[in-house]
Order: C-alpha cells, then structure tokens, then sequence
C-alpha cells in the first residue's frame, strides 16, 4: 500500500472517530437533557417562588402545609430538591407551605388562682402576663377577677394574657371611740354593732365611781382600728359582784345540702367574747346546750362559717 493509502485510512478512521465521539455527546444531552441549578425559594410567598422556578425551567408543587412559627404564613418552609442541586428542566420542586402561628382558644380563668392559671394556659401554649390587683367583695383574695384577652378569644399562640386578681374585700376601718367613763352595757352593745369583737373584760373597783362604768380602754381613743380587732376594757366592778345565770341553747340544725354541717357558736357577755361550741353535725339534728353567761349575752350561731342566726340573752 503507498503512502497515499495509509493517508487516507488515517482520515477515514479520524471522520469515523469523530461520527462516534459526536453521536454520544449527542445521545446523551438527549438522554439527560439541560441541567439547571435548584434555586433557594424558601421563605418566598408561593406565587413569587413558582415565578422563579419557571424561570429555570422547572415546575412547583405544593406538597405539604405546616404551622410554623417562623415562616410568615403562605410562605415557604422547605423544598425538594434541596437548593444548589443539579436536576433537569422540566423536574418538580415539592414545597412545604406555612399555615403560620397556630391559633388557640383563651381559656377562662375567672375563679381561679395564679398557680391554677398559670397551668390553665401553659397546657393552651398561653403564657401569664401582667397580674394586676384590685379589691372585690365577691371574689376571695388571690383569685381571678377577669381577665384580657377574653375567654373563648381565638389567639396566636405563646400570647400573653394579663388578669386582674382580688385583694378580697377591702377592710373597713374606724377611729377607736373614747369609752371611757361610758356604762358597759352600752359600749358592749356599740362595739357589737360595728364587728369589733370585745376580746377580754378586766374587772378593777374603784371608790367614788358608778359600778360598771369603764375606766380603761385598749385601743386607746382615736386609734384607727379595722373590722375584726379585738379591744380589751377594764370595768369598775368587783369580781364578787358579778351575776351569772344558765341559759339552755337549743339549735336545730337546717336540712339539705351537705349531709354533715359544721356549728360554731360565740357568746358576747361580760367576761368577753368566747367560742362555746364548735362541732361538725348532722343536717337536721337537734343541739342542746347549757352555757353560763354574765349579765347581757348575745349568742351568734355560724353554719360552715356563715352567720346564720343572733340571739340576745337579758
């Protein structure tokens, strides 16, 4: 074979070489297609995000929907494929969409105490927010008066709700009265009537003054005292000279409700105030008892802690 032969075959077998090389590189960007980068649409709205996948020639789908407490809502939370990936034109990018804060029902806390509240909205994923205070004659201290937002609100979750808390009834006060020199019978009968219980009665004789007359006084005159102080008097008359008598108190308990019910009795006579009975009964049980008191008397009679009944003793 001449040079001229081998030149040609050399020629050919480059043409073929390059046919083959050709026809791959052919074969397969028709195989794989045009690749794109995966772009980043996470926290994008949904309509801004299919826009820019278009854009690279790829579709979007929305897969999933969340709560989320980061993402704004309608916004991205994720993608697959991941951003940064290689993938062809024409590939699906599944995103899971933000339903934003969750939502959740304010519960009611009227009635309640702090620690129950407290409670109350940590198990509604609520949080306690200002505890501010006022006094109530309905609600006992401590306990919830109202409350914002209001119960049964709809409200994004981790909100706070302030209350308004009792202090309890306000206590009402008085500037002490000066008794002294004042008949016992009519400063027993005073103190009585504006609740300030007359805790113990001292009994000192003193020549040139009536009998029962007070002669001292503790709180002093002028001093400002609240509803439920005790005072203490000393009154002009010899221990001899006290007069007692037996009363006989009988007491019919009130049917209904709780089957067993506590009684407490006080008598206010002048040795003071004492507790002379205090039991838990039965409903509709009759009680009898016999209590020695001095001079005027007055027997009040509490049921489970309520003043149900007064009674005056001459």
């Amino acid at each position: 074979m001449g040079i001229l032969d081998k030149d040609k075959v050399k020629r050919i077998i480059i043409f073929i070489s390059i046919i083959i090389v050709s026809s791959y590189i052919t074969m397969v960007y028709l195989l794989k297609g045009k690749q794109v980068i995966v772009p980043d649409i996470r926290g994008r709205k949904v309509e801004e995000a299919r826009k820019i996948c278009l854009a690279k020639g790829l579709y979007m789908k929305e897969s999933d929907e969340k709560f989320d407490e980061n993402v704004p809502e309608g916004a991205i939370i994720s993608q697959d494929p991941l951003p940064g990936e290689y993938v062809k034109q024409g590939r699906t990018i599944f995103v899971t969409i933000s339903s934003g804060l969750k939502m959740v029902t304010v519960p009611d806390l009227k009635g309640e105490s702090i620690r129950e509240a407290k409670i109350r909205l940590s198990q509604n994923n609520l949080v306690l927010g200002i505890s501010s205070k006022v006094h109530s004659k309905d609600i006992p201290e401590g306990f919830i008066i109202t409350q914002n937002p209001l119960p049964n609100l709809t409200v994004k979750r981790n909100t706070s709700v302030n209350v308004l808390v009792s202090l309890g009834e306000e206590e009402e006060s008085y500037i002490m009265p000066n008794l002294i020199h004042k008949k016992f019978s009519i400063a027993k009968r005073a103190l009585f009537k504006v609740k300030l219980p007359l805790k113990t009665v001292n009994y000192v004789y003193q020549d040139g003054i009536d009998k029962d007359i007070i002669i001292e006084q503790f709180p002093p005159a002028g001093t400002k005292i609240k509803k439920g102080d005790s005072v203490t008097l000393t009154v002009n008359l010899k221990e001899s000279d006290k007069v007692y008598k037996l009363v006989n108190i009988i007491y019919n308990v009130p049917k209904g409700g709780l089957v067993e019910k506590r009684v407490k009795m006080i008598i206010l006579d002048n040795d003071g105030t004492r507790e002379v009975y205090n039991e838990m009964v039965r409903s509709g049980m009759t009680i009898e008892k016999s209590v020695k008191i001095s001079g005027e008397a007055i027997l009040q009679i509490f049921v489970n802690n309520e003043l149900v009944e007064e009674r005056k003793y001459d």
